[in-house]
């Protein structure tokens, strides 16, 4: 449980930090290292294999899931500073969210998530997460842009997860 949980919190993370793609720095292409750090589990640490495309289907997917459980979301932008705040109901749970993203240059981030559930999700009403991305180089040949490592052998494609959305019935969407 603790591993699903850890894979859960990493995904709803970085998922958690993209708004429009207008709204936040572009990230430098290559393999970014995301550590994920919330006090009632493990930290987690994943990679991603990214470019400018890639980049831009990370914030569509995000603002697909958000537009379909988000009764708010809210975006302000200060320089390199994005506070995201939101309503949403998932599984019969109303999440409401603050997220600040400090970015420094296109290489480096720092988030601060703030959940609140309601009832409370596996035993917790609120949530802090913080996570920690960092530009490492080069993507290693083992991985193409899109891809992210969620660790214990998980590894998932963003273009993969949109295409196969796609083919859902109701899913429409671009499936790049």
């Amino acid at each position: 449980m603790r591993v699903t949980f850890a894979m859960t919190a990493a995904l709803a993370s970085i998922f958690a930090t993209a708004a429009a793609a207008d709204d936040y720095p572009p990230r430098k292409p290559g393999l970014w290292e995301v550590s994920v750090h919330n006090p009632s589990i493990p930290d987690v640490t994943t990679k991603m294999c990214i470019d400018a495309a890639t980049d831009q289907l990370f914030h569509q997917f995000s603002n697909n899931v958000r537009s379909k459980h988000c009764s708010k979301n809210d975006i302000k932008v200060a320089g390199s500073i994005v506070t995201a705040d939101s309503d949403c109901t998932m599984g019969g749970t109303k999440v409401t969210t603050t997220v600040i993203t400090a970015f420094t240059g296109d290489a480096a981030y720092h988030v601060d998530i703030k959940s609140h559930f309601d009832p409370p999700k596996l035993g917790q009403s609120d949530v802090t997460i913080t996570q920690d991305a960092k530009w490492t180089g080069d993507c290693p040949a083992d991985m193409k842009p899109g891809d992210f490592d969620m660790g214990h052998g998980i590894r998932i494609n963003i273009k993969t997860i949109t295409m196969m959305k796609s083919l859902l019935p109701g899913g429409g969407g671009n499936s790049q």
